[in-house]
């Protein structure tokens, strides 16, 4: 993943949202420095540089249509930078570096980018935890999980709620913290690690809020003083986890012993 620009020269470049200047205007100031406009602005597999304007109306809420089609083609193995415009008027007008937007489609890039197994295993070899959104190994590791959870897909569902999500709000979870893991278990690419939404599931399983048990059948701790917290809990109340299975028991086993945290003790007065 490239981290600046510093000419556009050869690249291949599309256009999205409302820049400072009109698309006509970006594409002769980009033929004049040796650079590629795509027919129509659009974004193909060999574009190597989508540059994002503003806009108050993206398809996506954050993005638009471009945005996510650069997405699917980086899950692919395709190279494209995503340069906000005004990074882009740096390189283009002054010759400057233009610093390359580190997410794209609401994903760090490295989520999507696909990993080798032998990167893959760099990551996963190291011990303790690893944050997997800011640390290179950490976004490495996620990247690798997430192609074998969701492959190409736009559309998962997490094995807690149920819900049918965008995959940019799911996570590769580790049902047992990686921290405790093992080499072999970090490795057991197949059972370590489930879809957990960022809505609340993967923090409530993550702090011991909710535990699986026999046969997928969710727990849900009653220890909580928060209103608010019980009331998202209770979504989860007798649901199944569709992420149970045999060879995925031990892990859930394991979280549900160490981490989960049950009910509240009362304190009583003896008189």
């Amino acid at each position: 993943m490239r981290k600046w620009i510093t000419t556009v020269r050869g690249e291949r470049i599309a256009f999205t949202g409302r820049a400072w200047l009109t698309r006509a205007a970006l594409r002769r100031q980009v033929l004049r420095k040796r650079g590629i406009p795509t027919p129509g602005a659009a974004v193909t597999s060999t574009t190597t540089i989508l540059v994002r304007g503003d806009s108050s109306v993206w398809a996506f809420g954050e993005y638009g249509t471009k945005e996510r089609e650069a997405a699917k083609f980086i899950r692919k193995g395709a190279s494209i930078s995503l340069i906000h415009d005004f990074e882009f008027r740096k390189v283009l007008e002054n010759g400057r570096p233009a610093r390359v937007a580190d997410r794209i489609a609401g994903e760090p890039v490295l989520w999507l980018a696909p990993v080798t197994k032998r990167q893959f295993y760099r990551a996963a070899i190291k011990e303790g935890p690893l944050d997997r959104e800011h640390t290179i190994l950490g976004r490495l590791e996620q990247s690798y999980l997430r192609h074998a959870l969701f492959g190409e897909a736009e559309l998962a569902i997490c094995s807690l709620c149920g819900r049918r999500l965008p995959v940019g709000l799911l996570i590769a979870a580790h049902l047992k913290p990686r921290s405790e893991c093992t080499r072999s278990e970090r490795l057991d690419v197949k059972n370590i690690v489930s879809s957990m939404c960022l809505l609340g599931c993967d923090a409530f399983y993550e702090r011991g809020f909710v535990a699986v048990h026999e046969a997928g059948r969710i727990l849900v701790s009653n220890a909580q003083s928060s209103r608010a917290v019980n009331v998202a809990l209770q979504l989860l109340r007798g649901r199944s986890c569709s992420a149970w299975k045999a060879s995925t028991a031990k892990y859930f086993d394991w979280h549900r012993k160490r981490r989960f945290q049950g009910s509240r003790v009362r304190n009583t007065l003896k008189r």
